[in-house]
C-alpha cells in the first residue's frame, strides 16, 4: 500500500520551505511549523542580536524540554495510575473473599 504525500510551504521568521509528508499528516505538519514560528519568533523579539541558527536551536531545545517534561509527567500519571487500580482490585477481591470462603463451608 502506498501513502499520499502532500507538499505545503511553511514559514518561519519570513523564510519559506516547502515540505513533504504523508497527506493524513499535514494538518499536524502546519500546527507545528505554528507553533515553532511563535516560539521562535518570540525569541527573535525578545533577543534581537541572536542569529537566525541560535535561535532556532534555542527554540529547539525548549520545544524538546517540554516534550520530555510532559512525557516524566505522563509517566509519573501513569504510575499512580496504574497503583490505584491495583489498590482497587486489591480492595474487591477482600471485599469478595468472604463470601467466597462461607460458599465453600461445608454444610451442618
Amino acid at each position: 500500500m502506498t501513502k499520499n504525500t502532500a507538499e505545503t510551504t511553511i514559514e518561519i521568521l519570513g523564510k519559506s520551505y516547502q515540505i513533504k509528508c504523508p497527506d493524513t499528516e499535514l494538518s499536524s505538519l502546519q500546527r507545528a511549523a505554528c507553533y515553532l514560528e511563535e516560539k521562535m519568533r518570540d525569541l527573535h523579539d525578545a533577543n534581537n542580536g541572536f542569529n537566525v541558527d541560535r535561535i532556532a536551536i534555542i527554540a529547539a531545545l525548549n520545544v524538546v524540554h517540554q516534550l520530555l517534561t510532559f512525557e516524566n509527567q505522563k509517566e509519573t500519571h501513569l504510575g499512580n495510575i496504574n497503583q490505584r487500580l491495583h489498590d482497587l482490585q486489591n480492595k474487591i477481591e477482600h471485599a469478595l473473599m468472604p463470601t467466597v470462603q462461607m460458599e465453600l463451608q461445608p454444610a451442618e
